[in-house]
């Protein structure tokens, strides 16, 4: 718990929230609400927290910084959290273990994830024997970017190491300062990347366009127990993702006071989300994208064939009915 408050600190201060706000929202039904890091995978819920639509349904959302992938489901689980934002890849995987969790929406709906080097790595075949930066060793991202690495004739661990960095920051910073030779990132940040010359090796999207990235996972139990709670959080949830498809000058601005990019940099990376068709226009989860990550949790061995139906991970009951009772 004590991670939990620290993180939450930490995020509400990142948010320009003071004590005095805090304490205003008191009375609205509080959800915690577990996040990796600080990522545009995330936007929805940084819209619905700044244009009150979490407020609009009597709502308090601490949106918790954990800063570890790791950590997301431990915490979800323990009831540190209510709700995590985090990948399907790793829901199901603790689902396999025997974790009573479902997805209830989708959060990000593409890759967004794109391979950058130091200058002097200006191929693939040039990080043999190098480091790359990754958010996790297991994680989804990890994952889709081994599949690229491996389209372009490197294995893991057979031709290069990977060092596990929660944080997207922590690998820009690591790649300009040489203690990893790339790393995995996405917009904003890849818009900087370019600007001081790092080098672009691709897009995981071009090598696994179909994969659900974020989803939002709840425990079983909680969801059954405070169904009109978690309704009324993901009718907030839709009112972001119609906001954020329809209101493209006002995004750019959270986005700008959310990330401290420059305008370019955020009108790019809301073009990168739109046009990919990263955010889902209505909290829906790509079908396809969910069979590939079964397909490559058959592959490393979590799943084995038949594979099972989405629906033992998924239940749309929830985002369902917040849809028939959105105004």
């Amino acid at each position: 718990m004590h991670i939990i408050t620290a993180s939450f600190v930490l995020i509400a201060l990142a948010l320009g929230l003071s004590s005095s706000q805090l304490q205003a929202q008191s009375g609205a039904d509080k959800i915690t609400l577990g996040t990796i890091t600080l990522s545009l995978n995330n936007l929805p819920i940084y819209i619905a927290q700044d244009k009150g639509f979490f407020a609009k349904e009597n709502i308090f959302v601490e949106a918790v910084v954990l800063n570890a992938s790791t950590l997301a489901i431990p915490v979800l689980i323990a009831g540190s959290t209510q709700l995590s934002a985090s990948s399907a890849m790793t829901t199901i995987r603790a689902v396999e273990k025997g974790a009573a969790l479902k997805i209830v929406a989708g959060l990000t709906n593409a890759p967004v994830y794109d391979l950058y080097a130091a200058p002097k790595y200006k191929s693939f075949k040039d990080l043999k024997g190098a480091t790359i930066g990754v958010s996790g060793l297991i994680t989804s991202d990890t994952v889709i970017m081994k599949e690229m690495l491996k389209a372009n004739g490197l294995e893991y661990p057979r031709d290069y190491a990977m060092r596990a960095m929660g944080s997207m920051p922590d690998r820009f910073r690591a790649i300009q300062t040489g203690n990893i030779a790339a790393g995995i990132l996405s917009p904003p940040y890849t818009f900087g990347a370019d600007d001081i010359g790092m080098v672009n090796l691709g897009a995981t999207a071009k090598y696994t366009p179909n994969f659900v990235q974020t989803v939002f996972n709840v425990r079983a139990d909680w969801a059954q127990e405070k169904r009109p709670l978690l309704i009324r959080f993901l009718r907030a949830i839709l009112r972001a993702d119609q906001f954020i498809h329809n209101q493209k000058e006002e995004t750019v601005t959270i986005i700008v006071k959310r990330f401290k990019y420059n305008e370019k940099h955020s009108e790019a990376s809301w073009r990168y989300y739109i046009n990919n068709n990263a955010i889902p226009k209505d909290g829906e989860i790509n079908a396809k994208g969910m069979d590939k990550v079964l397909q490559l949790l058959q592959e490393d061995g979590t799943l084995t064939a038949p594979l099972p139906k989405p629906e033992k991970y998924v239940d749309m009951s929830y985002l369902a009915e917040a849809r028939r009772t959105l105004q």
